[in-house]
C-alpha cells in the first residue's frame, strides 16, 4: 500500500474544513429563518425582517455551495491519489 503524503492530508483538511464552514453557515441560516418565520401578521418582527430573511436565505445557498465544493475537492483528491497508486497495490 502506498503512503499517503502530506499535500494529499492537507487537501483531505481543506475539503473537510469547507463541507464544516459549509455546515455552520446552513445551520446559522437555518436558525435566523426559523426566528423569522415565527413573525405574524400581529406580529410582523422589525422593520427590516424581509431583508433578513433573503440575507438568511443566501447565507444558506452559500452554506451548500461550500458542502458541495468540499465534497467535490474530496473525491478528486480520492481519485488522484488512487491514479497514482502503484499497479501492485490495487
Amino acid at each position: 500500500m502506498s503512503s499517503v503524503s502530506r499535500r494529499d492530508r492537507q487537501i483531505d483538511l481543506g475539503a473537510l474544513l469547507l463541507i464544516a464552514i459549509g455546515a455552520a453557515l446552513y445551520i446559522v441560516a437555518a436558525v435566523k429563518l426559523h426566528t423569522i418565520s415565527l413573525y405574524s401578521r400581529t406580529n410582523p418582527g422589525p422593520p427590516g425582517a424581509l431583508v433578513a430573511a433573503d440575507q438568511a436565505r443566501y447565507t444558506s445557498y452559500a452554506g451548500i455551495v461550500l458542502i458541495t465544493l468540499g465534497c467535490i475537492v474530496g473525491i478528486v483528491a480520492a481519485a488522484l491519489h488512487a491514479r497514482r497508486r502503484p499497479l501492485a497495490d490495487r
